[in-house]
Formats: structure tokens, sequence, C-alpha cells
């Protein structure tokens, strides 16, 4: 009897040990096709990130495919309210030529919620004055929340809440 309670512990522990490998290997997988856009990153350790924690006390959250999918439908929503006259073409037809960064972060409302700061290029920045170099070096948008000043509608951000299905904030930089 003892030994068939040990085979059955050991068993359970194989069984929840084998468990939480296989959700931590599908929540990899689920990322890696988050992420298979080279013009998409989500940022969760970003200065910006840290002073929307520091300023609003908003805490970090690891978005899901589904739910990093359900912005489409938001966007699209937008699109029909034309939010996004902005552009020339239609936004379907445009939002995979932006690079895209995503800031997902909870609310002060418990709400799930993600940032977008979208741009056309990636900018280059000089080298130190002090610096022996000459080259220019882009800037690291997979790490560094990106801000430009005027630029038009090459940079965009939109809040995005998941839980409600909204949007906000939209703007577009330098358009009056």
């Amino acid at each position: 009897m003892n030994i068939s309670i040990r085979f059955i512990g050991i068993l359970f522990f194989c069984f929840c040990s084998c468990k939480s490998l296989n959700d931590e290997k599908e929540r990899q997988i689920e990322q890696s096709s988050i992420l298979s856009d080279d013009k998409v990153v989500i940022l969760l350790n970003s200065d910006h990130y840290k002073w929307l924690n520091e300023n609003y006390g908003y805490q970090k959250w690891q978005p899901k495919e589904n739910e990093i999918m359900s912005i489409q439908e938001i966007i699209d929503k937008a699109i029909k309210n034309e939010e996004f006259d902005f552009l020339k073409k239609s936004i379907n037809e445009n939002i995979n030529k932006y690079y895209r960064q995503y800031i997902p972060y909870i609310n002060k409302k418990g709400e799930k919620v993600i940032e977008i700061n979208a741009f056309c290029e990636i900018l280059e920045i000089p080298p130190l004055p002090e610096s022996e170099s000459t080259q220019w070096t882009k800037m690291d948008w997979k790490n560094e929340y990106i801000v430009v000043d005027d630029g038009g509608n090459c940079y965009w951000q939109i809040t995005i809440n998941i839980d409600t299905k909204t949007y906000k904030n939209l703007t577009v930089n330098g358009v009056g």
C-alpha cells in the first residue's frame, strides 16, 4: 500500500511537471508566432514602460496571441470611424509597413491595455561628438521606446483597451 501511494505520488509529480513544461513551451510558441512579424515587438522592459509604472502605477502583463489578434479588430473599428484618414491608402494595406511597438499594461481599473507606437522607418543616430567614429547607428527600436517630434503620418500612436474592445488617443505626429 505504501509503495502504491509513493508510485501514484511520483506519477502525479511527473504529470504536473510535464504539464507545466508543456504550458511553458506553448507560451513560447505563442510568443514566437506573435513576434514572427519582424516589424512588431512587445516592449515589457522599456524606459517608457518604467515611466508608465512610476507615474501611473500601471503594471505590465504578457499578452497572448488572441489578445494581440484582437488589436486588428479594434483598428478595423477605427478605420470604419474614419480615424485613419491620415493615410493615403487603407490602413489594412499599410499597417504591415509600419514598425510597431506594443506596450502592454494594466490600467487603474484592472483592464488590459496596449499602447501602440508605430513608425514607418527606423531612424539613425549620429555619432557622439567626442567619438572618433563617423558611423551613424540605427535606433534600437526593439528595446527602446521611439519618440519623434513631428514626422507626419510616418509616426502615429493609439491606445487599445483589450478588455473593452475600444481605442482612444489616436495621434499622428505633425498632422494639424
